[in-house]
């Protein structure tokens, strides 16, 4: 056991790779380039390319990042790897034979950049425990920066944010006379070409932000930061932000609810069966998703639109099922709008089946690999545990909108940034960081390794 301890240490000193060159706060410089550059509205053109910030990032560590991964410098390939650039390739197939190469170029190089290069900078650059904990301080600092110009935003309909950038150069347009208001609101979009996109990126990180920035914390502080992340993604007002916060909202009580209980998770994956079941065949005219859809969105029609999708989605993925759609415009009653607000269906109306099977494959791979990791300390299983939350959150939206520009290599950005906890080994020293050990002194006149379970860290494990 010791010897496989050792070969474990040393196997992840080796897969750290770029990592442990420049760092800021604890992050490589550029995974903290791309995350800040999220929240950036600001473009240059390429021709008819619009350049954003973290598009140029991308597009600056794309070959090196994957040279990284190639070289086994991040670990192992893995399943989830080969799915990415599986649905890349596939992608890129679909568009030549529909369309040829020579009007394929453009939209082909912004899906590897956006699809393949935003999951490399999260699985080669986040590699520690201390990387994957800055990456949530940096989201929540955004989120506290954000917060005042937003509640101005819902209460004034002017976008502040938006505003000041279209002052320094190209930006994008506020879209406050173009979308409704609701409940006497107007639907914050901040930074983003959309309300959607700013709930489901902030709404994303209940649990991100109780299980790892909340780790080691007095149970206030623990609850404060999801409770501002819940406020500020609430005034984008729309389902898709109010599904992923009820869901991961609902998997914080029932983890502590029952944290005594080993096989919670089981117990929960089970209920969730029986319940789809009951459902389905008791209310015959109402799938499990109609009924998700019908009480978690703001309005009849809303819900209404979202089950029509999903008919006319699928119907377009059945009658196209090798290359799919391609660039064309999707087949639909006219009166439909031709957003397609159902992230998990649209690779393969664009694509086919196989990029429909591969999105799945990806996700589960990733959520699969992470949950069943035996053998982590204390520190990593609570960060497991609130990385599995923010994706579940995430997948369960991707069934309500659509993730688009900055919303979708912020979802590649997280499903390759977990990536780091399967290669752990348990060595509780090696995964605490400086800040906080000491925080955990600064609690009690205990000494560390006692202060380990008294100072907000209950011994009972999670996901185990």
């Amino acid at each position: 056991m010791v010897a496989k301890a050792k070969k474990g240490l040393a196997e992840q000193s080796r897969i750290q790779g770029l990592g442990n060159t420049k760092k800021v706060v604890g992050l490589p410089a550029v995974a903290a380039t791309f995350l800040i550059g999220l929240f950036i509205p600001l473009f240059i053109f390429l021709g008819p390319i619009r350049m954003s910030a973290y598009r140029i990032v991308l597009l600056l560590i794309f070959l090196p990042a994957l040279v990284q991964l190639l070289k086994g410098l991040a670990g192992r390939m893995r399943l989830p790897d080969f799915c990415v650039i599986g649905i890349c390739v596939w992608s890129s197939i679909s568009l030549i034979v529909l369309h040829g190469i020579s009007q394929t170029i453009e939209p082909i190089g912004v899906l590897w950049i956006e699809t393949l290069g935003a999951y490399l900078i999260g699985r080669v650059y986040i590699r520690t425990p201390e990387a994957f904990y800055a990456v949530a301080k940096i989201l929540f600092s955004m989120c506290l920066l954000m917060l005042p110009f937003v509640i101005f935003e819902a209460l004034a309909s002017k976008n502040l944010i938006l505003l000041l950038f279209n002052k320094i150069g190209p930006s994008l347009p506020d879209l406050a006379a173009e979308i409704d208001n609701r409940l006497g609101l107007n639907r914050t979009q901040g930074p983003f070409d959309h309300p959607i996109i700013f709930g489901v990126l902030f709404g994303s990180l209940i649990g991100v932000s109780y299980y790892v920035l909340g780790y080691g914390r007095k149970i206030f502080m623990r609850m404060l930061q999801p409770v501002l992340l819940a406020v500020t993604a609430a005034l984008s007002l729309s389902t898709g932000p109010l599904i992923a916060m009820n869901v991961q909202i609902f998997l914080v009580f029932w983890d502590k609810i029952l944290s005594s209980v080993k096989a919670r998770w089981y117990i929960l994956t089970a209920l969730a069966i029986v319940g789809y079941l009951i459902v389905d065949i008791f209310f015959a005219n109402r799938t499990p998703f109609h009924t998700l859809v019908a009480y978690l969105s703001f309005s009849q029609g809303s819900a209404y639109n979202r089950i029509l999708i999903w008919i006319y989605g699928t119907q377009n993925i059945f009658d196209n099922p090798v290359f799919g759609i391609g660039l064309e415009d999707w087949a639909r009653p006219s009166w439909m709008s031709s957003s397609m607000d159902m992230f998990w269906i649209v690779g393969a109306v664009k694509h086919g089946v196989v990029v429909w099977v591969l999105w799945l494959a990806l996700f589960f791979a990733v959520f699969l690999q992470v949950a069943l990791k035996k053998e982590l300390n204390t520190r990593v299983q609570y960060y497991r545990t609130g990385y599995l939350i923010s994706l579940f959150g995430l997948f369960m939206a991707g069934w309500t909108v659509h993730f688009f520009n900055a919303l979708f290599v912020y979802f590649m950005f997280m499903l390759g940034c977990g990536l780091w906890i399967t290669e752990r080994v348990a060595d509780d020293e090696a995964d605490t960081t400086s800040e906080e050990r000491e925080r955990t002194l600064s609690y009690s006149r205990f000494p560390p390794r006692a202060v380990r379970h008294t100072a907000g860290r209950p011994p009972s494990k999670t996901l185990s």
